[in-house]
């Protein structure tokens, strides 16, 4: 709820009013991820009223007031909100590590031609739109997201991505870890290159595109390049991995060999009659290779957190960016606001789980947003409205100690809500017959 009220406030400041439904739009935008609630029409069936109060109002919401809200955010007031609400002060003066990545949404209109792209749970190129997004893998939080047809690739915004975390967030220093999308061409590759040279405490590592000529090349390096190295296997008792590096220059098209980039190349040994699987690295980094692809491989940080989006937060159904009453049907407007302010709301709700979650202590600390729904949110109980407070009293429930510091300091801050008269929110747990520590 204190971050509801200050993404609400910010939004007050950012986005236009015209229709008095910004209130009650985006706080449904918010609560609706946190319970689970799959898509907008289903709020005609929604008759809680807790979830009313969540909302700004009394009742619940209506599908078509969120809606209409949804469907008229102009990307301007979008992108003020979005700048606003940044967690930059995660970067600050620190030594960052920070993913860049996309993520495909799927769409299945047949009426508008709008781009395509590489969608890889359907294994095929498809209709589709894009959300960037740069995740900072120390504190495992999302710093930023943008919305983009499908027919962009991370090549095009790699660089604006990586500017704009470096001027954002002023960290000491930066390493930024790209997947392969960002080496598709020479060229786009040399841009991230030409960038880091203008900046001293800036480093990027990017995964290299198996191209059949260079992946012959790397195939024939010498054995006595190698280094083995042993990992730990897949699960506990598993035989380890033996994992071969081996470190070389790779000259881009139409560049001299004093301008090769340097390639980090990771040999997989798999037993049995399995090839074995190479991972090519280019980097700026100077750090020993072993380093390289340890830092490399915090990247699957990211890629959890995109799947906790998609299965827990549901950002495939995040409204679409194309203009269904666009009058040519082969050239549909693009409206980025609708697909981006939904989209950072997500990972928003992501990063505030995720908080939470640390508060709750080690044991909850990394716990999915599903898992904590079961346990926390999803809860029974009891309203009363006082002229002063609104006081939400949970029935028991095994684990609910866990919530009592965090209640603590929630009732602390005094928090007031402003669409029931300003009153107090309060919340309680019901008793379980054992002595507690402190007031």
């Amino acid at each position: 709820m204190p971050e509801a009220l200050s993404w609400l406030a910010t939004a007050q400041d950012c986005l236009a009013d015209d229709y008095g439904s910004l209130r009650q739009g985006l706080l449904t935008s918010v609560f609706a991820l946190v319970i689970g609630l799959e898509r907008v029409f289903h709020l005609d069936e929604m008759a809680d009223a807790g979830f009313a109060r969540l909302c700004g109002g009394r009742r619940c919401p209506s599908r078509y007031t969120v809606g209409a809200w949804r469907r008229h955010l102009g990307w301007y007031e979008v992108d003020a909100f979005c700048r606003r609400t940044c967690p930059w002060h995660l970067l600050r003066n620190a030594d960052a590590l920070v993913s860049f990545d996309e993520h495909a949404i799927p769409r299945w209109t047949k009426k508008l031609r709008i781009g395509k792209g590489y969608v890889t749970t359907r294994n095929k190129y498809m209709r589709c739109e894009k959300l960037f997004t740069a995740f900072d893998l120390e504190s495992g939080r999302f710093l930023t997201l943008r919305g983009t047809p499908g027919d962009t690739g991370l090549q095009e915004l790699a660089v604006p991505l990586v500017q704009q975390v470096w001027q954002q967030g002023r960290p000491h220093s930066l390493h930024a870890l790209f997947d392969a999308g960002a080496a598709k061409s020479d060229a786009g590759m040399r841009a991230l290159w030409d960038l880091v040279e203008g900046q001293r405490r800036l480093e990027v590592t990017l995964r290299a595109c198996r191209y059949p000529h260079r992946l012959r090349a790397w195939k024939q390096l010498p054995s006595g390049l190698f280094v083995s190295v042993e990992e730990p296997g897949v699960c506990v008792g598993a035989p380890a991995k033996e994992v071969r590096l081996a470190e070389t220059h790779t000259v881009l098209k139409g560049e001299g060999p004093e301008q090769a980039v340097r390639t980090i190349v990771c040999r997989e040994v798999r037993p049995g009659p399995k090839k074995d699987r190479w991972h090519p690295l280019y980097t700026t980094s100077a750090a020993a290779p072993e380093d390289v692809l340890t830092m490399f491989r915090a990247r699957q940080g990211h890629e959890q957190a995109h799947r906790v989006e998609v299965h827990d937060l549901l950002v495939d159904a995040v409204p679409c960016g194309y203009d269904k009453g666009s009058p040519d049907r082969k050239r549909p407007r693009f409206h980025r606001g609708p697909l981006q302010m939904i989209g950072w709301l997500v990972a928003l709700v992501y990063n505030a789980v995720a908080d939470l979650a640390q508060q709750l202590g080690a044991d909850f600390a990394g716990e999915h947003v599903r898992t904590l729904r079961r346990q926390f949110f999803d809860r029974p109980g009891q309203l009363y409205e006082t002229p002063e407070a609104l006081i939400v009293y949970l029935d028991p429930f095994a684990g609910q100690e866990a919530l009592e510091p965090v209640i603590d300091r929630l009732n602390a801050k005094q928090h007031r809500l402003p669409w029931l008269d300003n009153r107090r929110l309060v919340m309680s747990l019901t008793p379980t017959g054992l002595a507690r520590a402190g007031p």
